[in-house]
């Protein structure tokens, strides 16, 4: 390929990638909802039980800590710009929401399942382990998200407790059946196969409209030149 055909290929793929990422932003923002006006209505049900957008609490505040925190290595000055990325054919902030989603089900499911087996009494030891989890969970969130909380820390609390139930579950089915814990996490096959015979309806008609990033984190500066921040760009400038 010439030379001057291939700087016109990267450009137009320039153009496309940076188009495609202000659009996404622009519709994000123009017709997302306020998530705390919502959180008594029902977010997904899994078979016949209502999960409301409250019991989503502690997944939304985890997968925004843990993405926020990678966001402000790339980029300090404007942490939305490694949200709004794209990579691996998806943008990031719907990759963390699909995150959000899949972890609510599976451990809701696996919950459900411990109940009626009689395993969703932990141990002594689990116990303990749960409450160095919690601990850790409160102790990275940021102070943004301390102000923006969906519910009150022990509603959250008893979120993590599901989910340690949830995982206690995963780990006595990769014992007895195998092939590993993994195959049974919310986007393992083992764990796909059995998602199969359950009926799951998510909400998409409010849970599309949600920004992920914007629901207990604030952001106030969005850049279109990714990865740069403010002493960057002023070099550039000179």
């Amino acid at each position: 390929m010439r030379k001057g055909m291939l700087v016109k290929v990267i450009g137009l793929a320039l153009c496309v990638a940076v188009v495609s990422y202000a659009l996404f932003g622009l519709d994000s923002n123009r017709n997302k909802l306020d998530y705390f006006e919502h959180l008594e209505d029902t977010a997904v049900t899994v078979d016949s039980e209502n999960i409301t957008f409250a019991d989503l609490g502690f997944y939304i505040l985890y997968e925004e800590q843990k993405v926020e925190e990678q966001a402000r290595i790339y980029n300090p000055d404007s942490p939305k710009d490694y949200w709004n990325m794209h990579t691996n054919d998806t943008f990031i902030q719907r990759e963390a929401k699909d995150a959000v989603m899949g972890m609510v089900i599976h451990d809701h499911l696996f919950y459900t399942l411990a109940v009626e087996e009689g395993l969703d009494t932990l141990t002594d030891s689990e116990e303990q382990d749960l409450q160095f989890a919690i601990t850790d969970f409160w102790e990275d969130l940021y102070d943004a998200q301390w102000e923006h909380l969906p519910c009150d820390e022990d509603t959250i609390n008893e979120q993590i407790r599901i989910a340690a139930v949830a995982e206690k579950y995963q780990t006595k089915l990769a014992q007895e059946k195998g092939p590993s814990f993994a195959a049974y996490n919310y986007d393992g096959y083992y764990y796909e196969q059995m998602l199969n015979e359950h009926t799951v309806t998510i909400n998409n008609k409010l849970w599309k409209r949600f920004v992920l990033g914007d629901i207990t984190l604030e952001h106030s500066s969005l850049n279109y030149i990714n990865g740069l921040t403010n002493e960057d760009k002023k070099k550039k400038e000179k």
